[in-house]
């Protein structure tokens, strides 16, 4: 009879710490989740880190280059020289 207890208590004993081992708090299913979000992380750092060299550039060519605000100014807020003729041409596929 003890001999059956003893199995019983051991299997138990087995069970607990393979469930731990697979399923409880640091078990592979919340290692691989983990390793999952770091990936993702790892790519929106890359994403993030070439969008900021992009930006970087943009400002090193602005500190640097008369031309390059000239630009960005007529672009964006419609500059024109005096006696300089401004056209615009309307889209004719809308």
């Amino acid at each position: 009879m003890l001999v059956k207890w003893l199995w019983v208590v051991s299997a138990a004993l087995i069970l607990g710490l393979q469930f731990r081992l697979w399923v409880g708090e640091g078990s592979f299913a919340q290692a691989y989740a983990i390793q999952q979000e770091i990936e993702a992380q790892k790519q929106k750092n890359a994403q993030l880190r070439e969008r900021n060299a992009r930006l970087q550039a943009e400002v090193m060519d602005l500190k640097t280059a008369e031309g390059a605000i000239e630009e960005r100014a007529r672009n964006q807020l419609g500059m024109i020289y005096p006696n300089e003729k401004f056209f615009w041409l309307a889209d004719s596929t809308r």
